[in-house]
Formats: structure tokens, C-alpha cells, sequence
């Protein structure tokens, strides 16, 4: 359904170096400064790579996407489920068919729509198989008077459960412009945490989403936030904000600092953002709600329709210190 490629670069000659790894660039279609090479990428193609790093850069990654089996595979795996056992379930596949329509009108688009509606389903499958949810599940249900939407919904009888799904996919350029941003932000970082990247394996890359997706997370909760209050006075209930992502350019450990943040009002002292987080809240004068009873986090790659993992509530790891003897 997808096939990805690396495009890589031999940056430094390898003269007077151990032949195996000459025979390493010869593999990767290099052994010529300056030379590229189109690559599938590969974890067997990056730990070939990893064995020449000091030699060559990845300069980009390309996605190759087979739409019609995707949305076949994503047909077989939540088509029936979703639209029989979610009220409004229809609703939520028609949403996927016109992301999809959306694509094939103009391909050069990313799919970024697409990956969204999947993890919506995906979420949709996670509440259907919950043995503990002998409820109603309804998407995007006409609750708000201004017509506002919560994009599922349980009706537990006394309260009610509001689940919110967020696809957070930066996609940060791997530019000098993005590596000179890190060099800046890192100075302000708290001085016991160390957040390394390298420039040449796509270091400003790699922090620019990591960072883009912190400002995710607080934008989402905050837009959440207010849908949430006006749903509780309504019907209280718990309120579970899911973040997904495919586990590339950011992870859970991420979101745990956030999350410990939101429910505690301070940050972690392991929190490589919190002071340009405190900055940014300061500036922009934000006032937290802090409503979200819970986070949740969805990992899916997107290439493969179904969710890898499933983490609720997401908390940071808890250290305790025994006694003193």
C-alpha cells in the first residue's frame, strides 16, 4: 500500500579506510563523492547506512501510496464494525470516502486527510471492542446548540464519556533553516536536560516535529477544552482527548510530558519544552480550562490500517524514592 524511499548522499571519501566499509557504499549504490542514490527505506537499508554515517546524508524520504489497496484493506478492517455498531457510523465512513475522493481528484496532495479519518476509525474499533462499553456509541452526535461536534460520544445512562481524536503529523523540512532553529531553542532548555539530535541525520528534521507537535498538543487541548465544558453542562461526564501518531516523529514519552503538565500545572523537571512552554502561555495569555480528565494515545503507521497500540490514561513514569536508612 505504501512504499517509502531515501535519497542518499556520499558526502566524504572513504581513502585509506577499511575495505568493508568501501564494499558498504558499493551496496548502497555510492562509492563516488558526491554520488546519489535512491534507496527503499528500510530498517535493513538504515542500520547499511548507520555502518557509513560518517560518509554520507540522507537528504529526503518519498512516499509512494497504492490508494486502491489501502482503502480496500481499511474497507475490510472497520467498514462492517464501524457502520453497524456506531450510530452515525455512515456518517464517519462517508467522511473517509471523501478524503479519499479528495486524493484521487488531485494525488499531488499528501494523504494527510486520509490518515486523519482512519485513526478516527480506529478509535471508532478500540470503543467497540472495550468489553466495558455496553453503551451507546454515537459519532459526532447533534449535542452543542451552536452545532459544534465531539467526535464520539457514549451515553452511560447517568453521565456521559466525550472521546475527541487528533491526528498530531507534523512534517518538519530537513533544511538548515530548521537546524538553526534547534541550535536557538535549545539554549532554552532547561539545563539538566539534553535533547541531541545530529544535523546530518536529519537532526533539524527530527526536532522540528518533535517541538511542532508539544504546540499540537496544547492547541488541540485548548480547542477541546471548550467544546467539552459546554458538553458537560449539558451532561457531565469525563472527557478523554486521544492523540494519534505513528510513533516517528514524536512518541508517547512526548505526550506523557505534556499530560503531567496539563493535570498537575507544573512540568517535569526532565521536560525538554517547559520553559518555552511557561513562555509561550505567558505571551499568549492562556488561561487552561484543564477539563481533560484524561489523554489518550493511538500509535497506527500509516501504511497499515489497523492501530498498533493503545495507551489510556497517559501519564509520565512515576519515580519513588525510599526511605533513607
Amino acid at each position: 500500500m505504501y512504499r517509502t524511499w531515501i535519497t542518499v548522499e556520499q558526502i566524504a571519501s572513504p581513502i585509506r579506510r577499511h575495505h568493508k566499509q568501501r564494499a558498504t557504499l558499493i551496496g548502497l549504490r555510492l562509492n563516488r563523492l558526491g554520488r546519489i542514490s535512491v534507496l527503499p527505506d528500510t530498517p535493513e537499508t538504515r542500520g547499511i547506512i548507520a555502518q557509513v554515517r560518517h560518509w554520507v546524508r540522507v537528504l529526503d524520504r518519498r512516499v509512494e501510496f497504492d490508494i486502491d489497496g489501502f482503502v480496500a484493506a481499511v474497507r475490510d478492517e472497520y467498514h462492517t464494525a464501524v457502520t453497524t455498531r456506531i450510530t452515525n457510523g455512515g456518517v464517519l465512513w462517508r467522511h473517509f470516502e471523501e478524503a479519499v475522493a479528495g486524493y484521487r481528484a488531485d494525488p499531488r496532495r499528501d494523504e494527510r486527510r486520509i490518515t486523519e479519518r482512519v485513526n478516527e476509525l480506529a478509535m471508532a474499533k478500540v470503543l467497540i471492542d472495550d468489553p466495558t462499553i455496553s453503551w451507546p456509541i454515537t459519532y459526532e452526535p447533534d449535542l452543542l446548540p451552536d452545532g459544534r461536534k465531539i467526535d464520539f460520544v457514549i451515553d452511560r445512562g447517568d453521565d456521559h464519556l466525550y472521546v475527541e481524536v487528533k491526528t498530531v503529523h507534523p512534517n518538519t523540512a530537513d533544511t538548515d533553516d530548521a537546524w538553526q532553529k534547534y541550535l536557538k531553542r535549545r539554549k532554552n532548555h532547561r539545563p539538566n536536560v539534553m535533547f541531541i539530535v545530529q544535523k546530518e541525520w536529519m537532526g533539524g528534521a527530527i526536532y522540528g516535529n518533535v517541538f511542532a507537535s508539544r504546540g499540537h498538543f496544547l492547541d488541540y487541548a485548548l480547542e477541546f477544552e471548550t467544546r467539552l465544558a459546554a458538553a458537560k453542562a449539558i451532561k457531565q461526564g469525563p472527557g478523554i482527548l486521544v492523540f494519534c501518531g505513528s510513533g516517528f516523529v514524536w512518541h508517547k514519552s512526548h505526550l506523557e510530558d505534556f499530560a503531567d503538565f496539563y493535570h498537575q500545572g507544573v512540568h517535569r523537571d526532565d521536560d525538554a519544552f517547559a520553559l518555552m512552554e511557561l513562555e509561550a502561555i505567558k505571551r499568549k495569555r492562556i488561561k487552561l480550562l484543564r477539563n481533560i480528565d484524561h489523554f489518550a494515545y493511538l500509535r497506527r503507521q500509516k501504511e497499515v490500517p489497523g492501530r498498533a497500540e493503545f495507551f489510556w490514561p497517559v501519564r509520565g513514569p512515576r519515580f519513588v524514592v525510599p526511605p533513607a536508612s
